[in-house]
């Protein structure tokens, strides 16, 4: 969540308000301290190094509002902490009905690095501190030294040339109230793209603004567009093109541009979803949507002409983005880091709510994938770009991913997906048949978590023990279209229809079948639709067909 600042916080507030103001949960830029301690010295350089935050002394780990006053001992180890850092910060006493806390405001430093007294470059990753080394430390020191092509000053700049509706959005977005064409320059003020100047001049309209709220972007800087092609056949390589186009706009309006362009050159069906007819496109719409979003916010502008490409093939998409891997960004720290080459831009976004949390989209990506059993995103750097790879391939049909969308609040791991996908498909199953299907899955290991979890419950005994969906997964999405077991039952009923009556020997028989107590559970069910009757105890029960 967004955090106020720190002259934005009421002096004081009931402990309510104050939760809802900065939220529970400690994060890159929020941190809690009973008193300030050894670790200062770390967080610091810590947060100052990441994106600045909020410490607040006086609450524990258990959130409970302990006190800290600002008195002279804590005064005193703040301003050592400040002294051994080289990190400025502002601090202030809050009371949190009625007990003081005091929050410490740490900047975000972009022009130079600064390090622990013993010289390790930290960066915040959740609520640690972490160091950076080898070639990320290299690399971050490095891109201190750079100055993002999105800061510099456009000289020409007239209202007309940006998307007052778009700034309006972002605007409101954010909080603030729309403006009219005569104040949208000082708008762009305050979502942080321009700069305020001393008169005459008044501001100073950056690239980003251009970038972010231009109606033709690459008129400014050449090569602000994406060229979209749509080749013949699985890539990579130069196959027949089908259809090629090119766009232009607005960051945030060419990302859905672009979506709309990438899915309707890209397969989707139509399934029911609950009581409703839903699209499911081919490859998940949140997962190429942050792709796109990262290709345009991240790329290096500076290469003057180069262009985010994105193409199609029958296999794969492959999005293309000018600039190596921004920042101290390698492909060993990905997931846990994040560095923005346009901050600006990427803060618009954020405000339009095309992304969400600065560092959580390569999570994302991989876990909308994983959701519907494709393979993770491959990422492939040059000195010279960053391409990112989704490829198509899942084993599970479209009735699967319809049937799964009604499970997505579980957070079903992949090998807990398959387990479900397969109990749905045969119903009732025997561990040794999920063996063979889920190659490299600890199956014991899984059955026991999902059972567990409630996902599946057993039946039977011994040998004959079968794993079957849960009353709960079936009340939530339903058992229905279990294609296997539905083709099984139903040709076991044709063939009970023609003979007349069978047993349960003569029924597996003629299923093919050596599990016994999978065959009965069959017949069972068919008794249970009122299509035959079961005669006899159990050992010697007949099966016999209803008449039609």
């Amino acid at each position: 969540m967004d955090l106020p600042l720190l002259d934005d916080i009421p002096a004081t507030l009931d402990p309510a308000a104050w939760w809802a103001l900065v939220g529970r949960e400690e994060h890159e830029r929020l941190d809690f301290k009973r008193q300030p301690g050894k670790s200062l010295p770390e967080l610091l350089p810590a947060m100052a190094m990441t994106d600045g935050g909020l410490v607040v002394f006086g609450i524990d780990d258990d959130r409970n509002v302990v006190g800290a006053p600002l008195d002279q001992p804590l005064r005193d180890t703040v301003a050592d902490a400040v002294h051994v850092t080289g990190v400025e910060v502002r601090l202030r006493e809050v009371r949190i009905g009625g007990v003081p806390v005091v929050v410490v405001a740490v900047p975000k430093l972009t022009d130079r690095v600064v390090t622990t007294p013993d010289g390790r470059l930290l960066r915040r990753q959740g609520s640690r501190n972490r160091p950076l080394v080898g070639d990320a430390m290299v690399r971050f020191v490095l891109a201190r030294g750079r100055r993002s092509a999105e800061d510099e000053a456009v000289v020409q700049v007239e209202p007309a040339m940006f998307d007052l509706d778009l700034v309006n959005a972002a605007l409101r977005s954010d909080g603030r109230p729309g403006v009219a064409g005569d104040q949208l320059l000082r708008a762009l003020i305050d979502l942080k793209v321009a700069d305020p100047q001393p008169e005459p001049l008044g501001m100073r309209v950056t690239l980003a603004a251009v970038l972010a709220f231009g109606r033709r972007p690459d008129q400014v800087v050449p090569g602000a567009r994406v060229q979209l092609v749509r080749r013949a056949g699985v890539g990579p390589g130069p196959t027949p093109t089908r259809h090629r186009s090119e766009l232009t706009g607005p960051v945030p309006k060419l990302v859905d541009a672009v979506i709309d362009w990438v899915r309707s050159n890209t397969t989707a069906h139509e399934a029911v979803i609950g009581r409703k007819r839903q699209r499911i496109d081919e490859y998940p719409v949140a997962v190429v949507r942050e792709a796109v979003a990262n290709a345009l916010a991240h790329r290096d502008y500076a290469l003057v002409g180069a262009t985010v490409d994105v193409t199609v093939w029958d296999d794969r998409i492959e999005i293309r983005s000018p600039g190596g891997l921004p920042g101290h960004i390698t492909l060993l720290n990905i997931r846990e880091e994040h560095y923005s080459r346009n901050p600006r831009v990427m803060g618009v976004l954020k405000y339009l709510r095309v992304v969400e949390e600065y560092g959580e989209g390569v999570d994302r990506m991989i876990d909308e994938m994983e959701a519907r059993l494709m393979a993770p995103p491959t990422f492939l750097p040059t000195d010279d770009s960053v391409t990112v790879v989704l490829h198509n391939r899942t084993p599970l049909s479209v009735e699967d991913q319809a049937w799964l969308a009604m499970l997505a609040d579980l957070d079903l791991s992949p090998a807990e997906t398959r387990l479900v996908v397969e109990a749905r498909r045969l119903g009732p199953v025997a561990r040794r048949e999920l063996e063979a299907t889920l190659s490299g899955v600890d199956v014991p290991a899984l059955l026991r978590a999902a059972v567990a979890r409630g996902l599946v419950v057993q039946r039977g005994q011994r040998g004959g023990v079968r794993y079957a969906l849960s009353d709960e997964i079936v009340l939530r999405a339903g058992a229905r279209g279990i294609n296997a077991r539905d083709r099984r039952r139903q040709t076991l009923l044709d063939e009970l229809r023609r003979r007349g009556q069978m047993t349960t020997p003569e029924a597996a028989e003629f299923l093919g079948e050596s599990d016994r107590p999978a065959v009965r559970a069959l017949l069972d069910e068919l008794v249970r639709a009122g299509d035959i009757d079961a005669m006899g105890e159990r050992r010697w029960r007949r099966w016999i067909a209803r008449s039609e």
